[in-house]
C-alpha cells in the first residue's frame, strides 16, 4: 500500500510496534508496508536506540565534505584580511598561496564568504547605471618607461597640524610606484628636484602624463607650459596632458590615490617625516607584496625595470639645421629676430630655439624636435601649433651647470 506523505510517521510508528511482536514474518511485514526488507530493519534499529524521534528523516549533508576548510585554513584567511583591511579576495588568496604552497586554496567566492560572515566586509551598495563616457587614454603604454604618471593625492593634515600633499609618480605599464613625496612645496622648484632625484635613479620615460594644473601645466600661458613642463620637453620626453575636468583619463592612477586615501590619509600618527617613513614602507608593499589584476596577479616589482634611456643633467643645448637660426630666450622670454623681438614665454628662459622660414615667409618656432608655433609678424607674439608634427631628433649638446 503507497504511503501518504501525511501520514509517512505514522505508517512508520504502525510498522516498528507490529515489527516487535513474536512470531512476526518480518519479510512479509516489510512488504505489506512497501518497503525493503533493509529499509525495515533500519527503522527498528533507530525506534530501539533512540524512540520515534529516531524514525525521522535525518539529514542528507555529509558528516565529512572533501571540500569544507579547516579551521587552520579559515583562521589564516581572517588573519590575511586583519593584516590587509582594505585587499580583496583576489589578493588574499594569491598571498595565501604564496605562503601555503601545495595546500588546497580556497576559490575567492569562498573566502568572500567567510569574510563576510567575520564581518569584515560591507556589502556593496549598487550604483545606478549611468552610460557614461567611455575611459581611453589617447596613448596606451606598451612597455616599462613608456608612459610616466603623476599627480598630487590631495592633502590632508597631520597630528601636528602640518599639511600634507604627497606627490606621486608611477610607471603607468607596470603600475610600479616611483615615488611617493612630501614635498616642502607644491612649486615648481620642489618638483623640479624630486624629478632630478627619479631620472638619476631610473632614466628617463618616453611621456610624461599630468593634469592640467600647475606646476605641470599654466593653461593661461602659451602651449600651457611651465618651466618644469619645458624642462622634460628639453630631454626628449613628450607630453601627455589629460582633459581639463576629465580625472578619469588618468584612471589608474586615481585609484592608486584611493588606496592611499583608504590605507593612509588620517590613518598615520606621527609628523611629517613620520609621514615619509609610512610612504616609503607602504610603497615597497605596494611595489612588491601586493599583487595587480592588470598584471596578472603579479606584483608591479616584479614588472618593472629601469628605462634605456639616460638622464644627462645640465642646461641643454639644441643643435638645429643649418638653415635654421638658433636664438636664446632671455630671462623675460623674448628672443630677437632680425631686429625685432617676439615673445615665446617665460617658461623657455635660458634655452635656445629654432626659426627656420618657409616658403611663404613665416617663422616657424621649433623647440628641439618639437615644432611649436610661429611668430605673428604684427603682434610679435608666439601663434601655438595645435599638430604635433616632429621632425627626426637631432644630437643636442648639454651644458654644464653652473
Amino acid at each position: 500500500m503507497p504511503w501518504k506523505e501525511n501520514l509517512v510517521m505514522d505508517q512508520k510508528k504502525e510498522f516498528v510496534l507490529e515489527s516487535l511482536k513474536e512470531n512476526i514474518n518480518f519479510t512479509k511485514l516489510c512488504t505489506k508496508y512497501c518497503i525493503s526488507t533493509k529499509t525495515g530493519y533500519k527503522w527498528k534499529e533507530r525506534f530501539l536506540e533512540r524512540g520515534f524521534e529516531g524514525l525521522n528523516d535525518l539529514s542528507k549533508k555529509p558528516k565529512i565534505s572533501p571540500q569544507k576548510l579547516s579551521e587552520e585554513t579559515i583562521l589564516e584567511i581572517i588573519r590575511i584580511k586583519n593584516n590587509k583591511k582594505h585587499w580583496g579576495s583576489r589578493k588574499i588568496r594569491v598571498i595565501f598561496e604564496n605562503l601555503h604552497p601545495g595546500k588546497n586554496v580556497p576559490s575567492c567566492r569562498t573566502i568572500d564568504r567567510i569574510l563576510k560572515k567575520a564581518g569584515l566586509i560591507k556589502p556593496k551598495k549598487r550604483r545606478r547605471k549611468t552610460s557614461g563616457v567611455r575611459i581611453e587614454n589617447r596613448v596606451p603604454a606598451t612597455h616599462p618607461n613608456h608612459i610616466w604618471t603623476v599627480d598630487f593625492k590631495g592633502w590632508w593634515y597631520t597630528t601636528s597640524k602640518e599639511r600634507v600633499n604627497p606627490l606621486t609618480v608611477r610607471d603607468e605599464y607596470s603600475k610600479y610606484i616611483l615615488s611617493i613625496k612630501a614635498l616642502d612645496k607644491g612649486d615648481i622648484s620642489c618638483v623640479h628636484k624630486e624629478f632630478d632625484i627619479l631620472f638619476k635613479l631610473y632614466g628617463l620615460p618616453e611621456i610624461i602624463r599630468s593634469d592640467n594644473g600647475p606646476p605641470f601645466a599654466n593653461m593661461s600661458s602659451s602651449l600651457g607650459l611651465t618651466k618644469l613642463s619645458v624642462w622634460w620637453m628639453s630631454m626628449g620626453i613628450k607630453l601627455d596632458r589629460i582633459e581639463p575636468g576629465s580625472p578619469y583619463q588618468n584612471g589608474a592612477h586615481e585609484r592608486m590615490h584611493l588606496d592611499m586615501k583608504k590605507e593612509l590619509e588620517g590613518q598615520i600618527d606621527g609628523d611629517i617625516r613620520y609621514h615619509q617613513k609610512i610612504f616609503e614602507e607602504w610603497r615597497k608593499e605596494f611595489n612588491e607584496e601586493r599583487p595587480h589584476e592588470s598584471l596578472e596577479m603579479k606584483t608591479p616589482g616584479s614588472i618593472y625595470m629601469e628605462s634605456e634611456i639616460e638622464y644627462e643633467p645640465g642646461l641643454v643645448e639644441f643643435e638645429y639645421p643649418k638653415n635654421f637660426k638658433s636664438r636664446n630666450v632671455n630671462n623675460r622670454g623674448f628672443v630677437n629676430y632680425k631686429g625685432k623681438r617676439y615673445f615665446i614665454g617665460n617658461p623657455f628662459n635660458g634655452y635656445n630655439v629654432g626659426i627656420d622660414i618657409d616658403k611663404n615667409g613665416q617663422l616657424n618656432v621649433w623647440f628641439g624636435n618639437n615644432l611649436i608655433g610661429y611668430f605673428d609678424k604684427e603682434s610679435l607674439l608666439l601663434v601655438p601649433e595645435k599638430n604635433d608634427i616632429f621632425k627626426p631628433r637631432k644630437k643636442r649638446k648639454v651644458l654644464p651647470m653652473s
